[in-house]
């Protein structure tokens, strides 16, 4: 009988059929697993690339705000700079306009010294008058440096000034930083150097707070009173000249 070898066909087509369908569904499982990872892959590298933004944005706010401290401070130099170069063209102007004031007074007070002498020799010029004033002017702040302590009384009757004139002389001549020091309640002139007072400066800048009675106590540490050597012997340098 020839039958039966049809069967062993259709057998052999339906074993074909199942691995044919077998293939399928592998394949079709594994185009799942490529797809899974591709998303997985792609969700991945979303989120890489959104950690770079954030982290550029972040970076660009860091700068911005690095930027703006740096401009303010800038602005606020720039301010101090304009207000120490005013304070600087202020004090300037102060200084000049004192330093004029100061020439002016003592141009005054200069006027003031050469008219009250009076030449008695004949023939003097006024080139003369002019410098017999200025010696005596010279001779008058040294002999109240020299003696360091000097009752106003001996300076007037040494240069045949009146008390009062005596002391409008010394105040003027600190006012043109000729001179400087104090009078005492006992009519005493006191001369203190520029030196003697950068040291007591010095010792209060040290010290602090230093009360007055304390450094009226210290003042012999800081100021010589003692008179100095070779005294002018004969302070009217210009003979035959008085002061009127």
């Amino acid at each position: 009988m020839r039958r039966r070898p049809a069967a062993s066909s259709a057998a052999s087509t339906s074993s074909a059929a199942a691995d044919v369908e077998e293939t399928l569904d592998g394949s079709d499982e594994e185009e799942a697993a490529d797809g899974y990872y591709a998303a997985k892959a792609s969700k991945k590298k979303e989120r890489r690339r959104q950690e770079r933004e954030a982290q550029r944005q972040a970076d660009e706010v860091a700068r911005d705000s690095r930027k703006t401290k740096q401009d303010r401070y800038e602005e606020m130099r720039r301010r101090k700079d304009e207000e120490r170069e005013a304070q600087e063209r202020k004090l300037e102007e102060e200084a000049k306009a004192r330093k004029a004031k100061e020439e002016e007074a003592a141009a005054l007070e200069f006027e003031k010294w050469k008219g009250e002498f009076s030449i008695d020799a004949e023939g003097t010029t006024e080139n003369e008058v002019q410098d017999g004033s200025q010696g005596l002017l010279f001779d008058f702040v040294e002999y109240i440096k020299k003696h360091k302590c000097v009752p106003l009384e001996d300076i007037a009757a040494e240069f045949k000034l009146r008390t009062q004139d005596c002391i409008n002389r010394i105040t003027s001549l600190e006012s043109m930083g000729r001179l400087s020091g104090v009078m005492d309640d006992r009519g005493k002139y006191i001369y203190i150097s520029l030196e003697e007072m950068k040291v007591v400066a010095d010792y209060i800048k040290r010290e602090g707070r230093v009360s007055i009675s304390h450094l009226a106590s210290k003042s012999n540490q800081f100021i010589d009173l003692e008179p100095k050597a070779q005294l002018v012997e004969d302070v009217s340098s210009v003979e035959d000249t008085t002061f009127a």
